[in-house]
Parts: C-alpha cells; sequence; structure tokens
C-alpha cells in the first residue's frame, strides 16, 4: 500500500497546530473559580474525587493519578459504581470533580445530584457554558475548544485542552503546597524516575583517590595523562598535598593541547593546562541539583565534589546523570 505522503504530513500538521492553539486558549480560563478549586483541595477539607465518562473518562484517571502523585488525597471515581452502590465513599468536605466536554453527560448529573446533599462541594470541569453541569456545580472549570482537530469529530482539541487544563491544576496545587522534586521521588520510589529523584551525588560519583586520578599541578601532563589513563573518568583533579582541590584537566584539554603546541605539550606542568578553580559541589547535593550545575550558565562534562574545606572526595560526570533526562519527561 501507497500513502499520500504529503496529505497524512499536512493532516498531522493541521492537528498538532489546532491542538496547540487550543491548549493555548485555556489560559483565559484561569478564573476565580479555579484558584477556589486549588484552595479547596490545598486546604485538604476532605478527599478530591475525579469522575469522567468515555473519553473524558481517560483524562480524569490521568488527572487523580497526578493529583496524588503531588501528595493530593485524590482518586478516579468511577460515575457508574457510584450509582450501583458506592455513593457511600462520598463524605462531607469533599470535592467532585467532574470532567465532560458536553456538560450534559446523563451519569455525571447523577452522580452530582447524589452529591451535593451529602455536603460535597462540585466541580465541573466542561467544554460547555451553560450547561446541566455548569448550572449545579458549586465552580465550574470552562475548558472550551472552537473545534476538533478533524471533520470526523473525533475527540482532539477538546480532550487535549481538558488535559492541559487539568495539568494546570495539578501545578498550581503543587506550587501552593511548595512540593519539590524531592517531594515527588518520595510519593514515587520505583523505576529510572524514582531513581533518580532520590539519588544524591553520593550515590553516583566516583570515589577519591581510589576511582579518581588525582595529581599534583607540577606534576608532567604526560604522567597526568597516564594517571588519567588508569582512572577513566575523562579528566584528572589538580590537587595539593592535601588533596585541596587546585584545578582541573579533561582529556579534551590535552587534546587540544596536543593540536595547538604538539608533543612538547607533554613536558610542560599540568598546572600550564588546568582550569583554575573549577565548579563544584558538595555531598548531599541532590543528583538534579547537580545536573542544573552542569549545565549552567555553560555545559561541563564532570563536577568535582569536595567537602567544606574544598577537600576532594570524588568526581560526577555527566554520564554518571544520563537518567536524568527522564525525570524532565516522564510523566
Amino acid at each position: 500500500m501507497t500513502i499520500d505522503r504529503a496529505a497524512v504530513l499536512a493532516a498531522a500538521s493541521d492537528l498538532l497546530r489546532i491542538e496547540a492553539n487550543a491548549v493555548l486558549h485555556q489560559v483565559e480560563a484561569l478564573d476565580g473559580d479555579f484558584l477556589n478549586v486549588v484552595e479547596h483541595i490545598c486546604g485538604e477539607h476532605g478527599n478530591t474525587l475525579v469522575a469522567g465518562i468515555g473519553k473524558s473518562g481517560l483524562v480524569a484517571r490521568q488527572f487523580a493519578s497526578k493529583l496524588a502523585s503531588i501528595g493530593a488525597r485524590a482518586f478516579y471515581y468511577s460515575a457508574i459504581d457510584s450509582l450501583h452502590g458506592e455513593l457511600g465513599l462520598l463524605r462531607e468536605g469533599d470535592l467532585l470533580i467532574l470532567l465532560s466536554n458536553s456538560g450534559q453527560t446523563q451519569e455525571l448529573v447523577d452522580v452530582a445530584k447524589a452529591a451535593q446533599p451529602r455536603g460535597v462541594k462540585v466541580a465541573a470541569m466542561v467544554g460547555r457554558v451553560p450547561s446541566t453541569l455548569s448550572r449545579m456545580a458549586d465552580w465550574t472549570l470552562k475548558v472550551h475548544v472552537e473545534s476538533e482537530a478533524t471533520d470526523t469529530k473525533l475527540p482532539t482539541a477538546s480532550t487535549t485542552a481538558m488535559l492541559a487544563f487539568a495539568d494546570a491544576l495539578v501545578v498550581a496545587v503543587a506550587t501552593e503546597k511548595g512540593f519539590t522534586a524531592k517531594d515527588f521521588g518520595r510519593n514515587h520510589p520505583g523505576g529510572t524516575l524514582g531513581v533518580v529523584l532520590g539519588a544524591y551525588v553520593d550515590d553516583l560519583m566516583a570515589r577519591a583517590p581510589d576511582h579518581v586520578a588525582l595529581v599534583g599541578p607540577d606534576r608532567p601532563i604526560l604522567e597526568t595523562l597516564l594517571e588519567m589513563t588508569r582512572h577513566p573518568a575523562g579528566a584528572a583533579l589538580v590537587v595539593d598535598a592535601d588533596d585541596h582541590l587546585l584545578g582541573l584537566i579533561t582529556d579534551g584539554d590535552i587534546r587540544r593541547g596536543l593540536a595547538r603546541v604538539g608533543k612538547d605539550l607533554l613536558d610542560r606542568d599540568t598546572r600550564a593546562l588546568m582550569t583554575p578553580k573549577p565548579r563544584t559541589c558538595r555531598t548531599g547535593t541532590t543528583a538534579m541539583a547537580a545536573l542544573a550545575q552542569m549545565e549552567s550558565p555553560s555545559q561541563v562534562y564532570v563536577l568535582p565534589v569536595v567537602d567544606a574545606d574544598n577537600k576532594v572526595l570524588g568526581l560526577l560526570r555527566m554520564h554518571d546523570l544520563a537518567g536524568l533526562d527522564v525525570a524532565r519527561t516522564a510523566g
């Protein structure tokens, strides 16, 4: 089968543009009701229960999961099951967030009718205002899009905008609660992401002197190169007699020096080529913080680890932090 490549790419590009615009449009919906919902969740008056049907139900599941990840007492709530015996889960002070693009989903309307007499607050995240749910709700979160991204009316822009709006609410709650990456790591101990968020430089660094090349400033560059070969970390730390850090020299420094000067470079003292007072970090620094140090203001690939007296304890490599890219993108 041969596909019409131009038509396929045009359709995909159009969808991405439409969905991106739909998300940006939601900035206008960040109003007082949005703030009231954030305030209620942060006030921990009760549980936050999130419900939806169909595609909105899939968004609701992820929304509840993210709220739980930042420490909110949040759960996905099956609207259908609630109408068949599980309304007893609802307690006064709870917040019920109902997701419906139309604002008319009958199962959600029925749940709202049953919840409010129990002292449950209702927030309606809907695409249409006014609608049955928006009229019933204590707070309305309007997630309106002009149109879906295709003529088939397949939920595209509406579900993407709803998911983005839910994320905005999660981040707003996290900001108000002062939630940090360290907190997230405690709630997410499993998998690569958990390892990364819970890691400290002490766990990842190559320890001196057994696994790090330590050289004096007067040592010939040839000997420093041999020491770096015995301890292949891509760099050597230049230290005084008490292992206090004086500078850093990398294999790249040596290659560039040889290209510029020639083999005579190898007879020179290491101090001639070292970077004095390099960027450093202390033990107890989180891996995420160390990565930020290595990337700003300009990227470096090794980071000496020192104590309060600037004595060398180890060396952290960008390679050791490779898994931290997962932490920036994992959901």
